[in-house]
This record gives structure tokens, sequence and C-alpha cells, in this order.
């Protein structure tokens, strides 16, 4: 039988880092302070027991499955991992024997973690571009860390809407964007990510060579997007497009034309056109996916613009 007056008397937090604490005490025994008892369960919370141990033990968490316990008097230890940073837990142990009895509580073990986690900037983060595409690479982030895995963020040069592009897994080393325009300059910035935070983002600067001489003429941006009250195309055109009329014009998917934003004729250059998100007749659009369409001297160029409540 466990001697319930024995057990972890000495329970006391040696190690805190930002996600884990060191635990140690004095084991037990099966029958006083003879023996080796048969198992641990050691449970935690955010949350003190406010002078009732067993209804604190019956919410708290479990630490998981713990090392099988040594011989009575012999000091030991357990790392507790997973925990939030800059936070103070609460530890309770308990042991049993074979049959098994159950021992009381342990004393109450008080201990804050440190407050914050570093997570690992991806390292070598490269590109390779060719026409319509850019090849993102860098090193993998070994697992084992606090990491999940990598945001991946894009954003046109001298535009200040920022779009995510794609969640990857820790294992991943590199990307594919095929959804990038001739002729225009990126930056893209990869991040880890945890439970509750990103770490600082490795940065590239890319500049996308163009296609063809009709993607050199009519090249079209909107920002933001998704966009929630407002959104700006940037249209650029280039000599060879000036003196002939282009329009922009938004349908939704079903084909329905939405809204004429602009009938011109267009000088070289970049030009911006605001939309608040209207239709011809006035009405405030849905949320949703919308096409949005620039008829010129060089052709059609079709793009996506999302709407947010």
């Amino acid at each position: 039988m466990v001697g319930a007056a024995l057990l972890c008397a000495a329970l006391a937090p040696s190690i805190a880092f930002a996600d884990s604490v060191t635990l140690a005490w004095t084991a037990p025994g099966d029958d006083g302070r003879v023996g080796t008892a048969s198992s641990y369960e050691m449970r935690y919370s955010e949350n003190p027991t406010a002078g009732d141990t067993a209804s604190w033990w019956a919410s708290a968490a479990s630490v998981g499955t713990m090392p099988a316990p040594l011989p009575a008097g012999t000091r030991e230890s357990f790392i507790v991992t997973g925990l939030a940073p800059g936070k103070t837990f609460y530890f309770v142990i308990r042991a049993a024997d074979e049959i098994p009895n159950v021992s009381g509580y342990s004393n109450i073990a008080v201990k804050q973690t440190t407050g914050t986690v570093t997570l690992a900037t991806p390292a070598n983060f490269a590109g390779s571009v060719s026409p319509g595409a850019a090849l993102l690479t860098w090193d993998a982030v070994p697992s084992g860390g606090p990491e999940l895995g990598y945001h991946l963020y894009r954003q046109v040069k001298g535009d200040p809407a920022t779009t995510l592009l794609t969640t990857l897994p820790l294992a991943a080393s590199s990307w594919n964007d095929s959804t990038v325009v001739g002729g225009t300059r990126y930056q893209f910035r990869l991040a880890t990510y945890d439970n509750s935070a990103e770490g600082a983002p490795a940065t590239l600067d890319i500049t996308v060579p163009q296609k063809d001489s009709s993607e050199r003429k009519q090249v079209v941006h909107g920002y933001p997007n998704p966009a929630h009250d407002k959104v700006t195309f940037r249209l650029t055109v280039d000599a060879a497009s000036s003196g002939k009329p282009t329009r922009l014009t938004i349908y939704d998917l079903t084909g329905h034309k939405i809204c004429r934003l602009m009938d011109d004729v267009l000088a070289p250059g970049d030009h911006d056109v605001n939309w608040h998100l209207t239709s011809d007749e006035g009405l405030k659009v849905a949320p949703g996916l919308y096409n949005v369409i620039v008829d010129g001297p060089s052709g059609r160029t079709v793009t996506r613009l999302a709407i947010v409540p």
C-alpha cells in the first residue's frame, strides 16, 4: 500500500522554459518508506486548487504517461511540455501500487513558464523565376521544436496589401507560385508559426520576367484582396497600348455584369481606379468571388477578387 503521507512531500519545480517545466520529487515506495510504487499520475492546471484539491484534480489536465517509479527514497524528475509561455501552472502528483491502492495528493507545486517562445526563421530563402512562375526554396526547419509549419505571404512592391498565399507543413522546403504576373516586383515573406505566434520572417524580393508582348501592355492588380469596403485597381499601360480604349468591368462568377468602372483611352504609365463595391445601380454587392476583366488593345486580362463581409 502506498503511504499517502510520504508521497511527493517535496514535489517542486526546478527548471522552467517558455513551454516546459521540470518537476522533482522523492519516490514514496509501495509500503510506506520501502518498496517501489507501480505507477504515477501527475496533473496540472492554470487554476489554483482554492483549498479543494479533489475538485481541482477532477478538472485538471493529465501530463500523460509517466515513467515507472523508482525505489523508495530515490529522487525523480519529469519534464512537462506543451505549456503556454508566460503562464503560471499548478502541479499535483499521486502514486499507486499494483492493486491499485492510490495515494493521497502531493503538495501543490507552482511554477511560471518564461515569457516567449523563439521560433526559428527559415534559412537560405531563395527563388528562381520564369515567365508566370516563381519557385521558392528554403532549408526546412528541423522537427521537434515548437514550430508547427510555415505561413507564406506575398506583396506587390509599392502596394500596401499583403496576401497569405498558403500554409505549409514543417517538412516543406519549396513552393511554386504560378499566379505571379510578368513585369511585377514582389516581396515574399516566409515565417514559421506555432499555436499562438509567428517567428521572424525570411524575406525575398523577386522581379518576374515578362511573358510576351501582350502581358507587357496591360497589367492589373487589385488591393486589398480580399476587400471589405473599397478596392483600388492599378492598371499599368505601356506605350504600345496608348491611344486605344481600355475597359475595366466587374462580373460575378455566373457572368452577370456588376459594373463598369472605366472605358477610356489611357496614357502610358500606372492608373489607379477605386471601386466602393457597388453595382452600376448603386447597390452594395454581396460578399463572394468576382472576376475583374480588363479589355484593352492587347486583349483580355482576367483576375479574381474576393469580397468579405
